[in-house]
C-alpha cells in the first residue's frame, strides 16, 4: 500500500504530531508500506530525504516555529500524483495542507483520512487578526465542512470525539486511536541521568515536558509549587521544552523568588527524553486542552506517576488513584495530590509500578489500527468505483452502442 501523509508538522519541528507522524512513518515503513510525506519547507531540515515532498512555505510572526505552506497551486504535487499509485492520503492538520490533501484526493480519486489532534479552538490567540468569537465561529464552521469530506476520520480520544460532534462536526467514520507509545527500557541509572543535565541527586524533581505556552496552563505549577514547598522545602520543579511562553515565565521565575527551586532546561531531542524521565520523580501536567496525553503515556512507559488536571482528553491516560492522581484547575488541590506523594514513598512506589503496567497502545498497535481503517477506506472506494462502471456498462448496454 502507497500512503501519503500531509502534515505542516513534522520534523525537524519537535511537538506531538510530528511524533505521531514519523512513528507511523516508520512503523509503516517497516511492514513493507510504500509512505510518502508531504509537508512544509524547513530550514533545519535535510538535504536529502527519500520519499518526503517540501511545499514553498512562509513563516508567520506569531508562530515563527512552524512553516505554513505558501496558498498556491503547486505544479510538482500533481506531477508526483500523475506518475504515482497512491492508495490513502492522510491528513494529519485541517488547514492548508489538510485541505491540498482533500483536493489531491478528490482530484486523483483517493480516499482521504482525515485526523483531529488538537482542540483548534483553544488556539485563537495565536491569530488575532479578528474578534475571537467571529474567528471561533469561523473554525467550527470550516472544520464541519472539512471532516464531512473525508471518508474517515482518526482522534486520539474519546473525549475528542465527543467534543467534535459537540460542536456539530459530523463524522462519517471516527475511530478512537491514540499515538502508540514505545515502551523503550531504562538504559540510565537516576544518579546518572541527573548528573547528565546537572541536577542535585537527592532533591525530589517535579517534570513538566511539552511547549512552553499559554495553552499549556503552566502558569498553574508555578502557583502549586510555593505550596509544595511547605512540606517538602527542596522539591525542584524541571521545566523541558520551549515556546513563546519562556520569557512570561521566567519573570514569574523572579516574581516569586523561585530561581532555586525552577530549572528551565530547553528543548530536548526526542531521542534523548528517557534519561528526562529517568531523573524525575513525578510527572506533572497541567494542561486543559489536550486531546490526549501522549507526554503521560511516555512519562508512565518510564515508571513515572503523573499528577494530571482532570480537564481535556489527558484523563483518560491516567487512572486516578492506581498510576496517578487527576486533580481539579486549582493550585491548592494540584499540591495537595503532589505533596502527598512526595512524602508517601511506599504510595510513589506503588503507582510507579502500575504506570509500568499501565494498557496503552504500542507503536506496532497503532499502526495495524490505522491500517484497518486504510483497507476499509479503499475498499468502499473500489466498491464505488466497480458500481460506477457497472451502471456505465448497463447504460452502455441498453443504448445498444
Amino acid at each position: 500500500m502507497h500512503i501519503a501523509i500531509f502534515s505542516e508538522s513534522y520534523p525537524p519541528i519537535t511537538n506531538g504530531v510530528a511524533v505521531s507522524v514519523s512513528t507511523l512513518r516508520q512503523e509503516l515503513l517497516q511492514r513493507g508500506h510504500r509512505v510518502t510525506i508531504v509537508t512544509t519547507r524547513h530550514p533545519d531540515a535535510p538535504m536529502q530525504e527519500e520519499d518526503v515532498i517540501r511545499l514553498p512555505s512562509f513563516t508567520w510572526l506569531l508562530a515563527p516555529d512552524y512553516p505554513l505552506p505558501q496558498p498556491r497551486p503547486v505544479p510538482q504535487l500533481h506531477r508526483f500524483f500523475s506518475e504515482n499509485r497512491v492508495d490513502v492520503i492522510h491528513v494529519q492538520i485541517p488547514f492548508l495542507l489538510g485541505m491540498i490533501g482533500l483536493q489531491m484526493g478528490s482530484r486523483y480519486g483517493i480516499p482521504v483520512v482525515a485526523h483531529y489532534h488538537t482542540l483548534y479552538d483553544r488556539y485563537l490567540h495565536y491569530a488575532p487578526v479578528a474578534p475571537q468569537r467571529a474567528l471561533r465561529a469561523l473554525l467550527w464552521w470550516h472544520l464541519r465542512r472539512f471532516y464531512r469530506r473525508a471518508q474517515a476520520t482518526i482522534v486520539p480520544s474519546y473525549f475528542a470525539s465527543q467534543y467534535l460532534q459537540r460542536f456539530g462536526v459530523q463524522l462519517a467514520a471516527v475511530e478512537v486511536i491514540p499515538t502508540g507509545v514505545e515502551l523503550l527500557p531504562l538504559m540510565i541509572e537516576r544518579k546518572q541521568a541527573r548528573a547528565r543535565y546537572g541536577l542535585p541527586p537527592d532533591s525530589p524533581i517535579l517534570v513538566y515536558v511539552g511547549r512552553l505556552a499559554r495553552e499549556k496552563n503552566v502558569h498553574l505549577l508555578m502557583e502549586m509549587l510555593p505550596l509544595v514547598q511547605r512540606d517538602v522545602p527542596d522539591v525542584l520543579l524541571w521545566l523541558v521544552g520551549g515556546g513563546n511562553a519562556e520569557k512570561v515565565l521566567r519573570q514569574q521565575i523572579q516574581h516569586r523568588r523561585l530561581s532555586e527551586a525552577v530549572r528551565l532546561q530547553g528543548r530536548v531531542p526526542h531521542e534523548h527524553i528517557s534519561t528526562v524521565y529517568a531523573a524525575a520523580d513525578l510527572f506533572v501536567f497541567a494542561s486543559t486542552t489536550e486531546t490526549q496525553g501522549l507526554v503521560l503515556w511516555e512519562a508512565q512507559a518510564h515508571g513515572l506517576p503523573c499528577v494530571v488536571v482532570n480537564e481535556g482528553g489527558a484523563p483518560e491516560s491516567v487512572h486516578d488513584g492506581v498510576n496517578g492522581l487527576l486533580v481539579p484547575n486549582e493550585p491548592q488541590q494540584f499540591a495537595h495530590a503532589v505533596a502527598r506523594l512526595l512524602r508517601n514513598d511506599d504510595l510513589r512506589q506503588q503507582m510507579s509500578q502500575n504506570a509500568l503496567r499501565s494498557q496503552r497502545l504500542t507503536p506496532g498497535e497503532m499502526t495495524e489500527k490505522l491500517l484497518k481503517v486504510y483497507q476499509r477506506v479503499t475498499s468502499h472506494s473500489t466498491k464505488a468505483e466497480s458500481q460506477i462502471d457497472e451502471q456505465s456498462a448497463c447504460c452502455y448496454n441498453e443504448r445498444g452502442e
